[in-house]
């Protein structure tokens, strides 16, 4: 200041400006405020955020999953499933109709980078997981049973591939029932083959 007869008129002036205040605010909590604290709620929130993430993500395998089992019980798939294919097949396209009706998997298709779920792949290995499942509860039921049947018959895919497919029959609560149990690959077409094939099946499953 160079000229003091406006000092209190050029302090009530400073005493007004945003920075003035927010400096008196900052000098009224300084050293008052809980550092273990404020980490603690960053911690909390990192904790939530990342549920959400994981809430997120099951939820999108579950539809992706039901999609998958969808087309296994009508055995609908094939046709160039990418992204820009004009024939995506059953799966894509019943993928596709189901994010017009879900925002939150409409989103996750159209921002996904890492993991979209979509892919041949990893439709294979879904169906594999499922598969696990069911042959465990299959050896579950059969472990109860007082005895079982063993049906096998041979095939050959639409690929012109020879295989083998066991479904096995047995009691639960008292009504006959038949569960497939998986889709086999003998190394020849013969009855020895067949039944080594079924023999190696059945130590697996005694082994389970």
């Amino acid at each position: 200041m160079t000229d003091l007869s406006n000092l209190n008129e050029r302090m009530k002036k400073h005493d007004s400006t945003v920075k003035h205040i927010n400096n008196i605010l900052n000098l009224a909590v300084l050293g008052k405020t809980n550092i273990l604290s404020m980490l603690d709620s960053g911690y909390r929130r990192g904790i939530e955020l990342h549920n959400e993430k994981v809430s997120n993500n099951r939820y999108i395998l579950n539809v992706i999953i039901n999609c998958v089992r969808f087309c296994g019980a009508f055995e609908l798939r094939g046709h160039n499933e990418n992204e820009t294919s004009l024939n995506p097949g059953i799966f894509r396209g019943l993928v596709n109709f189901s994010a017009e009706l879900d925002n939150v998997l409409k989103n996750h298709l159209e921002n996904a980078t890492v993991f979209k779920g979509t892919s041949k792949t990893i439709q294979n290995e879904i169906l594999k997981c499922m598969l696990a499942v069911c042959q465990k509860e299959i050896s579950l039921e059969i472990k109860k049973a007082d005895y079982f049947a063993i049906t096998a018959d041979e095939t050959t895919d639409i690929s012109a591939v020879f295989q083998m497919v066991i479904v096995y029959r047995y009691i639960v609560n008292d009504k006959l029932v038949e569960r497939f149990w998986e889709f086999l690959n003998p190394k020849e077409n013969n009855a020895k083959a067949l039944s080594e094939c079924i023999k190696e099946q059945l130590d697996r499953k005694r082994n389970r």
